[in-house]
């Protein structure tokens, strides 16, 4: 059985190089590989950092033609994780409001290409019930059949700078630096290889 997927995963391989996307296709973002990395000024001396998950989203893109790109996804706020439960615990609450603004939203407007795989995409914002527009500098990494799942994957990197005081978090300005800096990384599985999250593969499949 092995042997037989293995010959499979080449064949298809073969005929679907990565980086060749025929036309705009849509994709349903991976929540067991994307996540959002944030961090922000602790009183001038270091950088914290934490992370948060992907709770659902899609995407359309064409390598070709950025113009056509698209993008709708909510992240899930309670996911954060700054690596200590009573920090955890302080930014949820006094932060994020998180009982009252479980998740923020990301919807795109337009998209334009900048490089071979660059570009920005341009879009709102809507955190703690406040909408801000925001520009996603955006790095296409591959799109090819997955030679394990033998679903055909899109991968993206991603990066945002911008004031939490816009949103209304402005609680221990300037201890807690205003400016946030985001980075993301985004998988999607294109429409018709995707299935329901509680179908999808294990995540030891890579």
């Amino acid at each position: 059985m092995k042997q037989v997927r293995l010959a499979i995963s080449l064949v298809i391989l073969l005929v679907c190089p990565a980086y060749a996307l025929a036309g705009a296709d849509n994709f349903r973002i991976d929540a067991v590989h994307s996540q959002v990395f944030f961090s922000a000024s602790h009183a001038g001396y270091t950088n914290p950092s934490g992370r948060m998950h992907v709770k659902e989203g899609t995407f359309r893109f064409d390598a070709d033609d950025w113009s056509q790109a698209q993008v709708n996804a909510t992240v899930d706020i309670a996911s954060l994780d700054m690596g200590d439960a009573p920090w955890n615990s302080k930014m949820l609450n006094s932060f994020f409001d998180v009982a009252h603004y479980p998740t923020a939203h990301f919807v795109s407007t337009r998209a334009e290409k900048t490089g071979d795989r660059t570009g920005v995409v341009h879009g709102n914002l809507t955190l703690l019930d406040k909408t801000r527009p925001i520009d996603l500098q955006v790095t296409f990494n591959r799109a090819a059949v997955n030679g394990y799942t033998l679903r055909y994957v899109a991968g993206f990197s991603a990066t945002a700078t911008f004031k939490r005081s816009l949103f209304g978090m402005t609680r221990d300005i300037p201890s807690v630096g205003d400016d946030v800096v985001v980075r993301m990384e985004i998988e999607g599985l294109r429409d018709g290889d995707a299935k329901p999250q509680s179908d999808a593969a294990p995540t030891s499949e890579h």
